[in-house]
């Protein structure tokens, strides 16, 4: 009985953890995600003809890319250049982008009215059903 004490207590004073496949491997993890993250990059490149580290097009592909000029592009879809810095990190996700104050404003929509709900009744027209009443006896 004391040897199930002793297992018990023993079980109890680590701090709970989730190791459900066994140990992980972090710099194989790291290996994987690259190798998986490198040939995305490839299909992509083969798909669109475009060379997505670089940001150039490539030579005889499907598509014919025309270069914009960056006051035309959403701020959504510009590149950051302070990334691309000596100092920065060109792979980072997540990275912050400064955005400029001379920036074209998209014209706003004007204002419409609110839509009311939709009834199932502005589809189907409306038949009143009508419900048996029982008869009274003696009638």
């Amino acid at each position: 009985m004391s040897a199930h004490k002793r297992i018990l207590r023993g079980l109890g004073t680590g701090p709970a953890r989730r190791s459900l496949f066994g140990p992980v491997d972090r710099e194989q993890l790291q290996r994987e995600y690259r190798d998986a993250l490198r040939k995305d990059l490839e299909d992509a490149s083969r798909r669109w003809s475009f060379d997505f580290v670089a940001e150039k097009p490539l030579e005889g592909g499907d598509f014919r890319w025309v270069g914009v000029s960056g006051v035309r592009v959403p701020v959504l879809y510009r590149s950051c250049e302070d990334a691309r810095s000596p100092g920065g990190s060109p792979g980072k996700e997540n990275r912050f982008c400064p955005v400029p104050q001379d920036v074209e404003k998209t014209p706003e929509k004007r204002a419409e009215m609110k839509r009311k709900q939709t009834n199932i009744t502005d589809f189907y027209q409306a038949k009143k059903r009508q419900v048996a009443t029982p008869r009274k006896s003696g009638q």
